[in-house]
């Protein structure tokens, strides 16, 4: 199966290395986005046009600058003329340039700004976003073979596992992008006209995750008491659902309360997993 997942990245990368201008920038968003799932890139994005002055000012003060073109090499670079790609632009909503962009290798928006951006403040951005998503190939992958309720939970699911590693600034990004996925995956649940019980219980209990991570231990225990039963937890989520409980009282020193979900995750199949991410969860507390 790994194999597989190698020649995909492997076809990926050769469709379109040798499409990107002499100038680094990219002008196809689906290339962009290809690219940035065979690299493990974020991709960059500037709304511009011929017309714009600020968008000349930073294409010449920034986006020529070689220290700039440095951090850039850790984006799949992505220029878009908003003559030209009218739809692209309608599309993301862009009302003013210069206009940028960093989007996931499925073009889901992670982060945005309009105006003008002089060195140091391009420099800063850039930096921010600078990140290996290898982590996440192959949940893109399994993603663009097959976009369905099942590829777009795992990715939301990936992106909060994820987002547990990262500066507390970008975790919120990537928690919110996780969010858009989970909205997805329950639209894409009522067009596959699928009533799932465990995956629509396993989305209520994601939700929660997401606020735990961003620390909200009060809110977490009360949608946990208010929503779940234990009695009707599914034998599938109740890894998960422990889990949550545990950190979610020990997160508000509980520590009475804390043992006995404690006791009960290291009774389920995979607490190994769920206790590495507690302790990193807690430890950022």
């Amino acid at each position: 199966m790994k194999n597989i997942y190698k020649c995909i990245v492997v076809v990926f990368f050769m469709l379109v290395s040798t499409i990107v201008k002499a100038d680094n920038w990219m002008y196809s968003l689906e290339d962009a986005k290809k690219l940035a799932v065979a690299t493990n890139k974020l991709i960059l994005v500037d709304f511009w046009a011929s017309w714009c002055g600020p968008c000349k000012k930073m294409d010449a003060e920034s986006w020529s600058n070689d220290e700039i073109k440095q951090i850039m090499k850790n984006y799949v670079s992505l220029q878009i003329d908003i003559d030209i790609d009218k739809e692209l632009a309608r599309k993301y909503n862009v009302q003013g340039i210069p206009y940028i962009f960093i989007l996931d290798p499925n073009g889901e928006v992670v982060y945005q700004q309009m105006s003008y951006m002089n060195k140091n403040q391009v420099k800063n951005l850039l930096e921010k976003y600078s990140l290996n998503t290898s982590f996440l190939q192959r949940d893109y992958l399994i993603y663009n073979k097959n976009k369905n309720s099942n590829s777009s939970f795992r990715l939301a699911v990936s992106y909060q596992n994820y987002s547990i590693y990262l500066d507390e600034n970008v975790r919120n990004d990537f928690l919110d992008l996780s969010i858009n996925y989970l909205n997805q995956t329950k639209n894409l649940l009522k067009s596959e006209k699928k009533k799932n019980i465990v995956m629509n219980q396993k989305i209520q209990l994601i939700q929660i995750h997401e606020k735990l991570i961003r620390g909200n231990y009060k809110k977490c225990r009360k949608e946990l008491d208010k929503s779940f039963e234990e009695g009707k937890i599914d034998e599938r989520n109740k890894g998960l659902y422990y889990f949550l409980n545990y950190v979610a009282c020990k997160g508000q020193e509980n520590d009475d309360l804390s043992e006995i979900w404690l006791d009960k995750l290291k009774s389920t199949p995979n607490h190994t997993t769920y206790l590495k991410r507690a302790e990193i969860l807690l430890g950022q507390s």
